[in-house]
């Protein structure tokens, strides 16, 4: 299955996906606002079985002999 961004006129403005801003005091004052396009660069998603390795306790007793 593959995922292909909506075709849209090359003079449109980008597509807003998501639009954020965070605190970090329990509300008292927020950052800026930040909003994501579907044009904007994102990081790829971690894959579970790289390095590094989960070191979560479960996974741990399950990687010793």
């Amino acid at each position: 299955m593959r995922s292909e961004k909506p075709s849209r006129p090359a003079s449109s403005t980008p597509l807003t996906l998501m639009t954020l801003r965070v605190s970090r005091d329990s509300g008292r004052t927020w950052g800026p606002t930040v909003t994501l396009t579907d044009e904007t660069p994102l990081a790829p998603l971690m894959n579970p079985n790289q390095y590094p390795p989960c070191a979560c306790p479960r996974c741990r007793e399950a990687d010793t002999p």
